[in-house]
Order: C-alpha cells, then sequence, then structure tokens
C-alpha cells in the first residue's frame, strides 16, 4: 500500500505524461465585444486552449452606438490582431495567466470612471458581451449573459452564430449587434 505522498507523486507523474501525449490545442484567434451604456469595449486575446487579454493586442473603446459597418470593422481588427501563444513562447508566463485582483480592480474602477458611474451594478446595468473566434475560416460568434459581480455565463439553449471568414463588414457586424441584444435580454 502506498503512502499519501507516495500516491499523490504517482498521480501527478500520471497527469504530466497524459499532458506529454494530448495534442495541442487547434490554433484560433479571439476576441470579445463588450457594449456599456456609455462605451464600446473591443479587444484581442491571447488563446491556447484558453483566452487571455493580451497587453500587446487591440484594445480600443468606442461609442455606446456603433453601426454595423463599423462595429464589424473594429471587431475583424481585434480578432486579426489576436495571438495563439503556444508554452514555448517567451512571453507566456506574462501573458498566458488570470490577472491579479489589483488588475481586475484597476480596470474596473477605469470603466466606471469611463462610465461616470459609482457601482460595478451601475457600470454593467444593460450592458451586454460577446466573444468571437476565427478558427479554420469560420467566424464564431457567442452571446454571453451577464451573471453578476463583473461577471459573464454562457446562455442555455442558446445556439451560436457562425459565419465564414470572408463575411462583409456590415454582415458581420449586424451579427455582433443581434447577439449583443441576445446578451442584454438573457
Amino acid at each position: 500500500m502506498l503512502t499519501f505522498e507516495e500516491q499523490r507523486a504517482k498521480a501527478l507523474a500520471e497527469a504530466a505524461e497524459r499532458k506529454k501525449r494530448s495534442k495541442p490545442p487547434r490554433e484560433s484567434k479571439d476576441a470579445q465585444v463588450t457594449a456599456y451604456r456609455k462605451f464600446t469595449q473591443i479587444n484581442s486575446q491571447a488563446v491556447y486552449g484558453a483566452a487571455y487579454g493580451d497587453p500587446k493586442g487591440y484594445a480600443d473603446y468606442f461609442p455606446p452606438e456603433m453601426s454595423a459597418q463599423d462595429i464589424g470593422r473594429e471587431a475583424r481588427k481585434a480578432l486579426l490582431a489576436s495571438r495563439f501563444i503556444t508554452p514555448d513562447h517567451p512571453e507566456w508566463d506574462a501573458v498566458m495567466r488570470f490577472p491579479t485582483k489589483e488588475e481586475i480592480k484597476a480596470s474596473e474602477e477605469a470603466d466606471k470612471a469611463r462610465a461616470g458611474v459609482k457601482t460595478l451594478k451601475a457600470l454593467f446595468n444593460g450592458a451586454g458581451n460577446v466573444s468571437l473566434r476565427l478558427q479554420s475560416g469560420q467566424i464564431e460568434i457567442k452571446p454571453w449573459r451577464y451573471r453578476g459581480r463583473g461577471h459573464w455565463e454562457g446562455i442555455r439553449g442558446h445556439e451560436d452564430t457562425i459565419l465564414p471568414e470572408d463575411v462583409s463588414d456590415e454582415a458581420f457586424g449586424k451579427a455582433i449587434l443581434d447577439a449583443l441584444d441576445i446578451s442584454r435580454s438573457a
């Protein structure tokens, strides 16, 4: 019979071996559109299985009401700026990580100031969020439901919108605006 420490070491060794044999995730480019009442934020993400904010990526703020053409054009810029970062990339440890509590707080404070509100509840009131993924020549558009405290969750029973990569900015933007409406009403 193995001791607890021996069992733990064995389990860790087996997990490391499974990880070596597993296939890397398929390459994709990810971006996000968050529409608040006072502004719209569009940003690219660094990707390797999961997506993380990319300090060297695309990030910009726009008026709350954007035309389909404008939001489609800017969202495409964000998607194209997304980076697929593998574990051997020199920036892996700096980019592929969850933000610290301090970084989250600073971002929330900046967004509240930009919106002219004092609370997260006021900031997220009427907000919508859409994630975008470009993979294998297709763009997936997924609306998210606001869960509270700055967090989003998937919408049960909702089918994501799939468009060809070469869709016009106008049609892409229309699909994003429709998904934002779904996000806001979920």
